[in-house]
């Protein structure tokens, strides 16, 4: 089974540089060792493009965030990159593309600048944009969180000749699973993994999945439409260490890490096993990952 987890980095406009979000309890600054004690391949992101440089230039961009990558992980650790799709707004307000979504040229040139800096560590590209209806909505006219699928096509055939994989992260708390872009031919096409978000640790009652009974009905609408390319993401936060985040529950902290075990708990009662891929999402602090697993653990009385 192979574990991805995401590594956050962000572009600080004051100082003209990247920095690592990643720490431990003990630590400011995790290091690749304190990362691989959890996880086999690090997915870089900049949390959809909002944290990462934007000059409009995508070669140089690329080149950047590519550089500053290679400067941290070094040869620790195989990696994804991350292809932001948002412009640079530490406000998270801007849904436009940072490039154009119908040539998808700004993400072209975003690819030849990652590849000017030569790591043999680079898997390959996370495309960044988590809307799972992007296709759907470009066809609609929309302008906002889409893209052209002929142009994502073009990125990823751009991708694969160059021997590197693409990979999607896209949230899709929903009754209707197959009214998504996931199934969608250029997804499958497009992707080599596609990690899908439940957001069942953040979810309110108004959204699905919510109760836990929901939570095994929508893994398994999720397993039944037949793609190996297509797996759960887990999710938990800070609030499992009785810190700030986004759980449904934070500042109950035994709440929270339930629900965050259930992650766990959900696959071995809908595939009577975990996935033989899983990405997690765990906030920026690795003991988030330790945290939840030990619970796990405790509830299946192992420990």
């Amino acid at each position: 089974m192979a574990k991805f987890g995401l590594w956050y980095v962000k572009w600080d406009s004051s100082s003209g540089r990247y920095t690592s979000r990643l720490k431990t309890l003990n630590k400011s600054q995790a290091t690749v060792e304190d990362f691989k004690e959890r996880f086999d391949i690090a997915v870089v992101t900049t949390l959809g493009g909002f944290d990462a440089k934007n000059s409009g230039n995508g070669y140089e961009d690329g080149k950047e965030l590519a550089t500053f990558t290679k400067s941290i992980i070094g040869t620790g650790v195989e990696y994804y990159i991350s292809m932001p799709y948002y412009p640079y707004d530490p406000s998270h307000e801007n849904k436009s593309g940072r490039g154009n979504i119908d040539t998808g040229d700004y993400w072209l040139d975003w690819i030849d600048g990652v590849l000017a800096v030569n790591d043999p560590n680079l898997k390959g590209f996370y495309w960044e944009l988590e809307y799972a209806w992007m296709f759907t909505d470009y066809q609609k006219g929309k302008n906002e969180s889409v893209i052209n699928p002929n142009a994502l096509l073009d990125i990823a055939d751009k991708i694969h000749d160059h021997g590197l994989e693409f990979i999607w992260i896209p949230s899709a708390h929903t009754y209707a699973l197959e009214n998504t872009d996931i199934w969608s031919t250029a997804s499958l096409e497009a992707f080599d993994y596609i990690f899908v978000q439940s957001n069942y640790y953040m979810n309110s009652s108004d959204r699905y999945p919510y109760s836990y009974t929901e939570f095994k009905e929508w893994l398994a609408t999720l397993k039944s439409m037949r793609s190996s390319k297509v797996h759960i993401e887990m999710e938990a936060d800070e609030c499992v260490l009785g810190m700030n985040g986004n759980c449904r529950n934070c500042g109950n902290q035994d709440a929270c890490l339930k629900l965050a075990s259930d992650y766990y708990l959900v696959q071995h009662d809908v595939l009577r096993r975990l996935d033989e891929n899983l990405a997690y999402y765990f906030g920026v602090t690795l003991d988030v990952v330790d945290e939840v697993f030990d619970y796990y653990l405790k509830r299946m009385g192992v420990v």
